[in-house]
């Protein structure tokens, strides 16, 4: 009875758990009591009394341990919710395109950049610009010595008053003085020719006689030797060669310097009057006073002058410097020839001088024998030829001038004027003029230098508009369009240019295309400026702060997205995420941000600060705030 009463008695029953731990602390102890004796009644009381006490212990315990689970549950819950991280986050946007801003370096350059020169070779006499001067167009730069060229001017301008003056007696006819002279050559021609016929007269056969008669003395002479009169006279000669040597040795005397310096200042003076003669009759020439002929004569005295004048000068230069020693040398050569004249006359009379003597001797015994002998018959006949071209002549000059001659001297007349223009054109070209409008920027020479032909004087650049020259891509530069307006940087500002052309070929070195672009400002030559391009690419992706990336597994990237947290019995605040590490790609950077793509999708958060202090799944709370558009 007693069994089946605690048997059938119910525990205080809290939970589940307690229930079945009853269970089997009741059923234990009966299967023992059933199966291994029967005690007394007595004895079935007391274990009665000690399993209620033992129940009850356990049901205590239990109760017990159950609050203290949920205390302990209670604690942890409220100790990990002050550590959520606060982060930044930004909803995320998706993009068709970027854009891309490259840049390439060109250089300023004027439009036009000269080293100008002149186109023949002279002494520099005059620079008539500074560097950093402005010169208009035609102006003049620099000037060559003329002088030379002036004085040649001059002689072919006398050289063609001549031929004109020859043109204009041709064209007049033969004078008669002409046709007098020539009939008077005719007439002496002729009777040349009568002499012949009538052979040598006794005068000229006798003159004959008496020169053979003149060398056959002088043969005799040379056999007897030389005479003591003409020895005499040649130690005279050598004397005065010797004293003629000892004055060039001691040196030029002060009275000659004294007299050439005279003869200087007198020059000079008449050549400074003739130049105001000349200055004047320029003046009476320009007013119509004087013929051209008579300002020819004048430039011509002055030029004249001139050279008489630079041959006094050298004169005295040479009497200053003093006797040269090729003089000296040249004096004693002369005294060592006569010296050897006087040791000929002391030895006598060579054979070579006799035998000389004898040939002259039988030359001039010839001449009588022929004269004795009669003309011959071929001298009559160069006398006749000589007679018909006196009077060939003759008959020229009486018929008048031919055509043809006078075609001939006006070639003639047209030649030196044609050298004359040559001549200007020198002279035009002896000053260097501006090509264009621009500044003196380097000046290469100074005066006094000799100039070889397009040898470069000064470097001239154009003012106004410049150029930029700029190495592109191929494929940049089939985008730009001949006329389309670029930007270009110079340091801190920015230009708007005009794509002037651009050229066809690629630069082997640089495989670039040179664009030319006009800059409206003037912008110094030399500086370095940027043409910036826009190229849009064509990708999917989102714009992330680069901070916002993270190293994910096998070297990849990723970010943290905030996901909404998995059911739980954590009492969490408002506003409070779970982060999700998403790998990304990266497509491309630009400054502080990313172009990329992943798993990812509009609208998604994504942390953007702190994200080394993340992990997957993390709680945390977000400020979010909104993506700038690009």
């Amino acid at each position: 009875m007693t069994e089946k009463k605690l048997l059938d008695s119910k525990p205080y029953e809290t939970n589940g758990k307690v229930q079945i731990l009853t269970d089997e602390i009741e059923t234990l102890p009966i299967q023992s009591e059933t199966f291994n004796f029967k005690p007394k009644s007595k004895e079935k009381k007391w274990i009665g009394v000690t399993l209620l006490v033992i129940i009850l212990a356990i049901t205590f315990g239990s109760l017990k341990f159950l609050q203290n689970q949920k205390s302990s549950t209670k604690a942890t819950s409220e100790s990990y919710l002050p550590n959520i991280l606060s982060v930044e986050a930004i909803p995320i946007k998706l993009v068709n395109s970027y854009s891309v801003s490259q840049s390439y370096t060109g250089i300023v350059e004027a439009k036009r950049t000269s080293e100008v020169g002149f186109e023949q070779s002279g002494l520099l006499t005059s620079i008539l610009v500074e560097e950093g001067e402005k010169v208009a167009k035609g102006e003049a730069i620099a000037q060559l010595d003329t002088s030379q060229i002036r004085a040649q001017k001059a002689v072919l301008r006398a050289q063609k008053e001549r031929a004109l003056a020859t043109l204009k007696e041709l064209q007049r006819g033969p004078r008669q003085e002409v046709i007098a002279a020539t009939r008077a050559s005719l007439a002496q021609e002729q009777a040349r020719l009568q002499e012949l016929q009538r052979g040598p007269r006794q005068e000229v056969i006798a003159a004959t006689r008496a020169s053979l008669a003149q060398e056959q003395a002088r043969l005799q002479e040379l056999q007897r030797g030389p005479r003591q009169e003409v020895i005499a006279a040649t130690r005279a000669s050598l004397a005065q060669e010797q004293a003629r040597l000892q004055e060039l040795e001691t040196g030029t005397r002060s009275e000659d310097i004294e007299a050439a310096r005279s003869a200087l200042l007198d020059l000079d003076e008449q050549v400074e009057l003739a130049q105001l003669r000349e200055k004047r009759r320029e003046e009476l020439y320009k007013e119509g006073a004087i013929s051209q002929e008579q300002l020819d004569e004048a430039s011509t005295e002055t030029d004249t002058l001139n050279a008489r004048l630079e041959r006094a000068r050298s004169e005295l230069e040479k009497l200053e410097t003093g006797t040269r020693i090729e003089q000296i040398e040249a004096q004693k050569a002369r005294v060592r020839q006569v010296q050897s004249q006087l040791d000929e006359l002391i030895a006598g009379t060579r054979i070579e001088q006799i035998e000389a003597q004898k040939a002259r001797v039988r030359q001039v015994q010839s001449q009588l024998d022929e004269l004795i002998a009669g003309t011959r018959i071929e001298q009559i006949e160069a006398q006749r030829a000589r007679v018909r071209q006196a009077q060939s002549q003759l008959d020229e000059l009486i018929a008048g001038t031919r055509i043809e001659q006078i075609e001939a001297q006006k070639a003639e007349v047209k030649r030196f004027e044609a050298q004359i223009s040559e001549i200007d054109v020198v002279l035009r070209k002896s000053v260097l003029y501006a090509p264009f409008s621009g500044t003196i920027s380097v000046r290469h020479l100074d005066e006094g230098v000799v100039v070889n032909a397009a040898q470069a004087v000064v470097r001239l650049v154009e003012d106004g508009e410049r150029k930029v020259r700029v190495g592109v891509p191929p494929t940049q530069a089939s985008r730009l369009r001949v006329g389309s307006l670029q930007k270009v940087r110079v340091r801190e500002k920015t230009y708007s240019a005009k794509v002037l052309s651009i050229l066809p070929e690629v630069d082997s070195m640089t495989r670039t295309r040179s664009v030319i672009l006009e800059l409206p400002q003037a912008i110094a030559p030399g500086t370095v400026v940027r043409l910036e391009l826009n190229n849009t690419e064509n990708v999917t992706g989102y714009w992330l702060p680069t901070s916002a990336l993270v190293w994910g597994e096998r070297g990849l990237l990723a970010c943290f997205a905030l996901v909404s947290p998995q059911k739980s019995d954590l009492d969490l605040p408002l506003g409070t995420y779970q982060t999700e590490k998403r790998m990304v790609e990266v497509l491309h950077t630009e400054g502080d941000r990313s172009l990329v793509r992943g798993v990812l999708k509009p609208g998604d958060l994504v942390v953007t600060t702190g994200t080394n202090q993340l992990v997957p799944g993390q709680f945390v709370k977000s400020e979010v705030r909104t993506q700038k558009s690009n």
